[in-house]
């Protein structure tokens, strides 16, 4: 899967889950494999919104349409379109993109469109509030696109050497008043502390200063007093990484 990585599907730069809300400025409203009350089981995509109906909605990256889905006035049926990409040989990729309000001409099942161009419009159709519901599928499997985004690979937010992505994996804090700090070492800033049993599922793992003969701190966003913020949680004070579970399953 290395190799893979793509633009955002709207304009600007997506706040990350946990963000406070800001009409008009797009967030995560919900992460992938999130339980909630509008996902009673776990959520197989990431959900982005802005408060608001009709922006362009876009392409991620080079691809060919694979399947269009119009809700022809049913409530109940989302306007949907997925896009099949080009990566490595050996991966299959598509792309999803659900509940537009519009679907723009053009776009049509074998089409090829490329990175950033606009597929339709952001909206509620098959479900209440306007938000895209962004799929991603690897080798048929879904899995979480929120770490393949560009936006989220950028060096300025990366600190310490040697950064590997990590892809659906999550833990849990293994003490109470676990450090959340701004650096991978103990000479940064506390952000925040953890309580015992907090889930996390960190999206880097780099080399920092060592603790305990570890150099291994885990990369991720945290919920703080200032919203979300990006920081780092030493590896030996988070129990071994599971993989988060992913189903073959349509993109909804």
């Amino acid at each position: 899967m290395h190799g893979i990585s793509f633009g955002n599907p709207v304009k600007g730069r997506i706040r990350p889950p946990g963000s406070p809300f800001i009409k008009g400025n797009f967030r995560v409203t919900a992460a992938f494999a999130a339980i909630d009350d509008d996902h009673p089981t776990a959520h197989q995509g990431v959900d982005i919104g802005n408060g608001e109906c009709g922006a362009p909605i876009q392409a991620m990256a080079d691809g060919q349409v694979s399947f269009i889905q119009r809700s022809n006035g049913n409530p109940r049926v989302a306007n949907i379109v997925r896009i099949q990409h080009e990566f490595e040989p050996h991966d299959d990729v598509e792309s999803g993109y659900a509940h537009l309000a519009t679907v723009s001409a053009g776009i049509a099942i074998g089409a090829r469109v490329l990175r950033g161009q606009v597929i339709g419009t952001l909206g509620n159709t098959g479900t209440r509030l306007c938000h895209l519901h962004l799929g991603l599928k690897i080798n048929r499997i879904e899995v979480d696109g929120w770490p393949f985004l560009e936006q989220n690979q950028e060096g300025e937010m990366l600190k310490g050497t040697n950064a590997e992505r990590l892809f659906n994996r999550k833990g849990r804090i293994r003490h109470d008043h676990t450090r959340f700090r701004a650096g991978p070492s103990t000479d940064d800033r506390v952000i925040t502390t953890y309580a015992a049993d907090t889930e996390i599922a960190p999206d880097f793992i780099v080399d920092g200063t060592p603790v305990d003969g570890s150099v291994k701190w885990y990369g991720t966003w945290g919920n703080t007093t200032n919203g979300s913020e990006f920081g780092y949680i030493h590896a030996s004070l988070v129990d071994e990484l599971t993989p988060i579970e992913v189903v073959e399953a349509p993109i909804l």
